[in-house]
């Protein structure tokens, strides 16, 4: 539902949102913006890349507007902006891991 109206008002949720790191060992949500391009490619066709990103990592992955929610243990974030990350880097050339 944020997701929909964040796209018919931008800003609504969004506005002055920044990235966040946590460094809580449970249960917490990290923020990630993502730029115009970077968002599509990992949201992928009707979700599916988000969706594979998520189960990979084990974490809640949402996008509302340009930012990223991560929520989950420190280990499913972590691993969760990882494969982003990974994922982000593969668009641009050849990853190594």
């Amino acid at each position: 539902v944020m997701s929909s109206v964040e796209t018919k008002s931008p800003g609504t949720f969004t506005r002055g949102v920044r990235e966040k790191t946590s460094s809580e060992k449970g249960f917490d949500t990290d923020r990630m913006i993502f730029k115009d391009d970077e968002l599509s490619y990992a949201l992928g066709k009707e979700g599916s890349t988000r969706k594979k990103l998520e189960g990979a990592a084990g974490a809640i992955l949402q996008y509302i507007g340009h930012v990223a929610f991560i929520a989950g243990t420190l280990a499913e974030r972590t691993r969760c902006k990882e494969f982003i990350q990974w994922l982000l880097a593969q668009r641009r050339g050849s990853v190594t891991i």
